[in-house]
């Protein structure tokens, strides 16, 4: 009787050291599913003066402003270390020739706009028509609504000896003051 009963424990434990197993192995398999799922897509950047041809308002404020000149505000030193770029530069073009896009551009707060640029989607008469259906297109194409969460990513006191006090309600519309057309 006793050697049934280790017998039984031993089997028990088996069956349940391999049980375990399993359902690791099938909570990795879900994550990598969900990790594939939540991957983010890569946009590319495309630059301030494809974005000036539709929007040469916004543009042209744009240009007034300090964002326009963040690079140029960082000495030569500064415009080599990763903790100054970071913050001073958008990001570089892809293609047979990537060009590192200075200043604070407007994929800089937008997100690159390769995907959302396209006619289909920056039109301004099926903007009119449905802004809502457009700004989700946009959206799903890698535009971002600045929030005061993507400006603090900068504007934070953290490795920044210019830091100044932010205030993103007071700050928001001088990006480029004049309003969005589509």
């Amino acid at each position: 009787m006793r050697k049934i009963v280790i017998l039984l424990s031993v089997l028990v434990a088996l069956v349940a050291f391999f049980s375990l197993g399993l359902a690791q192995d099938s909570t990795k398999t879900e994550a990598k599913a969900a990790a594939k799922e939540t991957k983010e897509v890569k946009h590319d950047y495309v630059g301030v003066t494809k974005c000036k041809g539709c929007h040469k308002a916004q543009f042209d404020a744009w240009s007034e402003t300090p964002h326009s000149k963040a690079w140029d505000a960082l000495s030569a030193e500064e415009q080599k270390k990763p903790e100054c770029v970071t913050c001073h530069e958008t990001g570089k073009t892809s293609g047979e020739s990537p060009e590192m896009l200075t200043g604070v551009q407007c994929e800089a707060c937008h997100g690159p706009g390769a995907d959302y640029k396209s006619f289909k989607i920056m039109n301004k008469k099926k903007w009119g028509e449905d802004p809502e259906g457009q700004l989700k297109l946009a959206k799903e194409a890698g535009l971002i609504i600045p929030t005061a969460d993507d400006c603090t990513r900068c504007h934070k006191k953290e490795g920044n000896p210019n830091y100044k006090p932010f205030d993103f309600e007071k700050m928001k519309d001088k990006v480029h003051p004049i309003k969005a057309e589509g």
